[in-house]
């Protein structure tokens, strides 16, 4: 049977969605982010914990912005997360010290938390106004490839236009989230997916939402495996930097292996919905596994070698690994999208998106004690014996997924 075509307002709609997000993926601070922290006066394990409350930030908005996203609209929550971006970006730009830069890096969490969960479920809900959403991880997925071709792109510019004004590129950077922003403002609104609420308040109903996704066997399998993987993969990315020091590698060319990385995200994002067809979900879901698993001994290998050409090879190798969780996340997230009703569709992934959230703060403020405590090997070390944990959280979810 051949598929449905999408009409112009769901064409539009897409296509506003991918130059936005394009716009927010493009991000040139990233292969330079350590040292434009460092410039401002903190450690490198400092850089872990505020990533950490990033995260934490990002973890207290995600169910109050899920729920504005189902009983407001999910327009205007894309777009004050749009504004919350910039103001984040300007307050880092202007800060100097551990205490501003946190409060940046909040304003950043916020943003993702306003994004988090509205993203998907406004392109689900915009292909279900036109019976299409089996779509969704096929359109979805060219979303994701359109941001990061975006994050590909800026990690080349990003290193060679920091050569040139330094942390002034945090300027650019709030000038391409205002473009995309813009982008934003133009989305039609889905005012047919708005939740009613006649016999409870916001707050309980919000929370009673929350609860019974969490309570559901099937949701919560579908929320922790995914938020265990997105942890390792985050550590594993974030390491990357002090490796490359540990073993005399230009920190610079860190954004050589960035962009490695992201080059081989658009692959997986592109064909996500081949793989998983293909091969069947607990086998992609192996697949992903096996990535952390060598990423993270291939970190072990890369300090413990004297042969420089090998190490190399093992930093792109670790470089590359954490691109999996693309794979991992348009693969459950459609399962949860599937299972899930169109006026609580915001709350329940603000809530996928908290527990990712908090797993994955846990695992950077780890890190940053590992490191500062014990160095490279033993965080590596430790992170590779606890991905078993992985391994437990796919045999829970087993019983929900196709083979």
């Amino acid at each position: 049977m051949a598929k449905k075509e999408l009409d112009k307002s769901v064409k539009r709609g897409l296509t506003l969605l991918k130059m936005g997000w394009f716009c927010h993926n493009f991000m040139l601070i990233v292969p330079v982010i350590v040292l434009v922290y460092t410039s401002k006066g903190i450690t490198v394990g400092d850089f872990f914990l505020i990533q950490g409350i990033f995260r934490l930030a990002a973890f207290l908005f995600e169910i109050p912005s899920g729920y504005m996203s189902d009983c407001l609209s999910r327009r205007r929550v894309m777009i004050a997360g749009g504004v919350s971006t910039i103001a984040g970006y300007v307050s880092i730009a202007l800060a100097s010290g551990f205490w501003t830069l946190i409060m940046g890096e909040a304003l950043l969490g916020i943003a993702s938390a306003l994004f988090s969960g509205t993203l998907e479920a406004y392109t689900y809900d915009l292909l279900k106004r036109n019976k299409t959403q089996k779509q969704f991880l096929k359109e979805f997925g060219s979303i994701t490839t359109w941001a990061g071709i975006a994050s590909f792109v800026a990690m080349i510019i990003g290193g060679i236009l920091y050569g040139y004004i330094g942390a002034n590129i945090l300027w650019v950077e709030s000038i391409i989230m205002l473009i995309g922003t813009v982008a934003f403002l133009f989305l039609p609104e889905l005012l047919e997916v708005k939740r009613v609420v006649k016999h409870k308040d916001a707050i309980t109903d919000a929370v009673s939402i929350t609860v019974k996704t969490l309570q559901n066997p099937k949701l919560r399998n579908l929320i922790l495996f995914p938020s265990l993987y997105g942890a390792f993969t985050i550590i594993m990315f974030w390491i990357l930097q002090p490796i490359m020091d540990t073993v005399k590698i230009p920190v610079g060319l860190f954004g050589v292996y960035a962009g490695a990385s992201q080059l081989f995200r658009i692959i997986l994002s592109k064909y996500a919905y081949k793989i998983c067809e293909k091969l069947g979900e607990i086998r992609t879901s192996m697949i992903t596994i096996g990535a952390v698993v060598i990423g993270i001994t291939m970190g072990l290998i890369a300090t413990h070698i004297n042969n420089m050409p090998l190490i190399y090879i093992a930093c792109m190798i670790l470089a590359i690994s954490p691109s999996f969780r693309i794979l991992n996340n348009l693969q459950y997230n459609t399962l949860i999208h599937h299972s899930i009703k169109s006026n609580e569709r915001g709350t329940v992934l603000s809530t996928r998106a908290m527990v990712a959230t908090i797993v994955g703060a846990i695992g950077l403020i780890m890190a940053k004690f590992l490191l500062d405590g014990f160095g490279i090997t033993t965080t590596l070390v430790f992170v590779l014996c606890m991905s078993g944990l992985l391994i437990w959280s796919l045999k829970s979810v087993m019983k929900y997924i196709k083979k």
